[in-house]
């Protein structure tokens, strides 16, 4: 194959790679919340759900300020990790740090890694959503100091995550989430995970402004073995295509 061809192939099967990463849809029904996982009145994450036509897919949910109802039916936006920006997630609508993606995305792995129920579940959970809301998150759990049961009561796990507890949240925060925050986590290096931004009819809808179809989640990605082979069938065809084409000009001549 000249390098020509090779230039032709590589350009095939990278301008599919970037159309099946960028901006798309889906359809997300919210079969559930895991059954006994509360914290406060307040389900804790994974939930479950069925994206697309995947069924019981865990969801990550990163938006304490919207709320989400079993079986309701929403259109979102998907978008990798490895290619979030300010206006394709709705905490990028909203005007949030998008850099901060990189700490949930270390989260979103702790949480589903913790024991379902667990008070460390509990903790990430609300370490999770702090990272994107932290006023509501300090809000909330400062103006209820006496909520949750046993040992973690909401005025220890405010304390926990912000460092100090008052009723807004921090400039500079101490406790879990100042840690967190401070090791410059990367989105990209959590290139696994996909975030499903509910849409407001034609638009994102911006978070944590309780006016969205649903609150934003995230799931882990799992390549579907048939549609990666149809890819790449696609582009052999393609460069198949264009060596025949190029052997076609070759006899003219």
């Amino acid at each position: 194959m000249t390098k020509a061809v090779q230039i032709l192939c590589l350009a095939v099967v990278a301008t599919i790679c970037l159309a099946t990463s960028a901006f798309s849809q889906t359809q997300v029904t919210l079969t559930g919340p895991p059954p006994g996982y509360v914290y406060d009145g307040i389900y804790m994450s994974p939930y479950y759900a069925t994206v697309g036509s995947s069924t019981n897919v865990p969801v990550i949910c990163d938006d304490f300020g919207d709320n989400s109802w079993p079986n309701s039916t929403w259109s979102a936006t998907t978008t990798s990790f490895s290619s979030i920006n300010g206006s394709n997630t709705s905490w990028g609508v909203a005007g949030a740090n998008t850099s901060l993606y990189g700490a949930v995305g270390y989260m979103v792995g702790q949480v589903l890694n913790a024991t379902p129920g667990s008070q460390q579940q509990i903790i990430d959970s609300f370490l999770l959503w702090a990272i994107l809301d932290p006023k509501d998150v300090e809000t909330y759990l400062a103006g209820t100091p006496n909520g949750g049961t046993g040992a973690l009561s909401t005025a220890t796990l405010c304390s926990e995550i912000f460092g100090a507890c008052t009723a807004a949240a921090a400039a500079n925060p101490g406790g879990l989430l100042g840690a967190l925050e401070s090791q410059n986590l990367s989105a990209s290096s959590f290139s696994n995970l996909v975030v499903l931004s509910p849409d407001n009819g034609s638009a994102l809808c911006a978070a944590g402004q309780d006016n969205c179809a649903a609150q934003e989640f995230i799931y882990v990605s799992v390549a579907e073995g048939g549609t990666a082979l149809a890819y790449l069938l696609l582009a052999g065809l393609c460069c198949f295509g264009a060596m025949y084409m190029k052997s076609r000009r070759q006899v003219a001549l």
